[in-house]
C-alpha cells in the first residue's frame, strides 16, 4: 500500500511541475502579446501561435524581439527566422 502511495505522490509531483512549467511559458506568451499590441492589432493565427508555443527558449527570443521590433511586419517576419 505504501508504495501504491509513493508512486502517486510522484505523479502528483510530476504533474505540478509541469503544470508550473505551462504558467510560465503562458505567462511569457502574454507578456509578447502586450508588447505586440503596442505596435497594433495582432492577428488570431499570430497570437495562436504564440500562445501554443512551449519552449521558454524561444519565448523568450519572441519577447526580446517584441520589445526591439518596430513594426508588426519586423516581428512576423524575423519571427519565422528563429
Amino acid at each position: 500500500m505504501e508504495e501504491k502511495f509513493m508512486l502517486l505522490e510522484e505523479l502528483l509531483k510530476d504533474e505540478r511541475a509541469e503544470g508550473r512549467l505551462e504558467g510560465k511559458a503562458e505567462g511569457k506568451a502574454e507578456s509578447v502579446l502586450l508588447l505586440l499590441q503596442d505596435l497594433g492589432s495582432v492577428s488570431e493565427k499570430l497570437r495562436n501561435k504564440i500562445l501554443k508555443e512551449q519552449d521558454m527558449d524561444i519565448l523568450l527570443k519572441y519577447l526580446k524581439l517584441a520589445a526591439r521590433t518596430e513594426s508588426m511586419a519586423d516581428f512576423v517576419k524575423e519571427m519565422d527566422k528563429i
